[in-house]
């Protein structure tokens, strides 16, 4: 049993078991959409995003805190305890506050642009697997055009001498270049179904329909709808800046780390001066002169850092300008082209003359198997330029950052 065959089974036994009751659903094109809410990197994301949100947020103004002790000559009497605090620089805990809030932004980002891609990945599989069962529709029908052509060609051959054996040869190629092609769609189907279960997590039957499918030219009617390039901001773009703000703090944490001129202060007490409490206590300060620094290093370190996050903010967002232009340009290439094979597809004369030729008697068989040949080239031309186009608005939603926002919806659908 080949593999259309099989495909075609499967669907029609999912029909069957479907409708038995305790059994499970069909797989439907916005039921697999939403099953980016149950996918793993998704989910394993979300949850590093509740620890970061759960962690305190609140830091310290003391680096750290010493108690010391010290004994003279080994007598008890003669010891002396001492509380050190070790003061952060200023400004530090408000930068490490900060840095710990930008951590937690970055992972969010980073959650929802595993979302974004888990959404697009469904798009483009539930796009693709419908693409190629249309595909392999045409091509069948395709082929059993050319075996009829071959079949034709054969008896003209048996029954005259002036017949041009190359004609034969040529059709037998071109009969076999389809049967290759097919075998193709059979085993890329084959192997998209598997990818859509494995995405969905899911054995139910798949039942796409291509019925429901969104049309061009209500593409055509959206374009003008979206947002404006202004404004493009994808969540890629958001994770990109995020990393710009964090670099940029961590560079300013560095710098408020210079600026801890008091070293620490110290508090003791002294056993050997108890009959006179005013000399048991002490105070003591220590101050960093600022004319000599060994962090220099780090800082200049975090500085480069920070002005590449930033280069590279700048030059993606340049990138998803000009990626956008061009998807812009392309749809409406692609759509004109759209617009011209369906208006000869309605308007041709092709299909007039095979109808034409249908009713008349001693008509060359040739011929009508050209006409028909004709029309389904036709056909499949116009179906790969429609999902090329759907495709491409999938990817300009996707550059704009509409595709995955919430509530989710189904752009392909009517």
């Amino acid at each position: 049993m080949s593999v259309i065959v099989w495909v075609i089974f499967s669907m029609t036994m999912g029909h069957g078991m479907a409708s038995a009751g305790d059994v499970m659903e069909k797989l439907t094109i916005d039921a697999f959409i939403a099953t980016a809410e149950s996918d793993l990197k998704f989910l394993n994301q979300g949850e590093l995003t509740l620890d970061l949100e759960g962690a305190p947020k609140s830091t310290p103004y003391l680096d750290r805190v010493e108690f010391r002790t010290k004994t003279e000559e080994f007598d008890v009497y003669k010891q002396k305890y001492s509380l050190r605090f070790y003061p952060k620089g200023w400004g530090e805990t408000l930068y490490t506050k900060r840095a710990s809030e930008l951590e937690s932004e970055s992972c969010r980002a980073e959650q929802h642009d595993y979302y974004n891609d888990a959404v697009k990945q469904r798009y483009d599989l539930a796009l693709d697997y419908l693409e190629t069962r249309a595909l392999i529709q045409l091509t069948t029908q395709l082929t059993t055009v050319c075996e009829d052509r071959v079949h034709v060609l054969r008896k003209k051959s048996s029954g005259s001498l002036s017949f041009d054996i190359s004609d034969l040869i040529e059709a037998e190629e071109v009969l076999t270049g389809l049967r290759l092609e097919r075998v193709g769609l059979e085993n890329k189907m084959t192997a998209l179904m598997h990818q859509i279960r494995l995405a969905a997590n899911s054995q139910a039957p798949i039942a796409f329909d291509s019925v429901s499918l969104v049309r061009v030219s209500t593409i055509k009617k959206r374009i003008p709808e979206l947002i404006p390039e202004t404004t493009v901001n994808n969540i890629g773009l958001q994770d990109q800046k995020n990393r710009v703000d964090l670099a940029d703090n961590k560079y300013k944490l560095e710098q408020a780390k210079t600026r801890d001129y008091l070293s620490f202060v110290q508090v003791s007490y002294d056993n050997d001066e108890y009959d006179d409490l005013q000399k048991a206590y002490s105070l003591e300060l220590a101050i960093k002169l600022p004319f000599v620094r060994s962090d220099r290093e780090e800082m200049n370190r975090r500085k480069v850092t920070y002005m590449k996050e930033r280069l590279k903010y700048e030059e993606e967002k340049r990138e998803i300008s000009e990626q956008r232009t061009s998807l812009m340009r392309s749809l409406d290439r692609l759509i004109e082209q759209y617009s011209i094979l369906e208006a000869n597809k309605n308007n041709g004369d092709a299909d007039v003359s095979f109808k034409a030729y249908l009713n008349m008697d001693g008509v060359d068989p040739l011929n009508l198997l050209k006409i028909k040949e004709s029309l389904i080239k036709s056909d499949i031309q116009l179906v790969k330029t429609g999902f090329d186009i759907r495709n491409r608005f999938v990817a300009l939603l996707d550059l704009t950052g509409q595709l995955s926002q919430k509530p989710v919806k189904n752009y392909m659908a009517l």
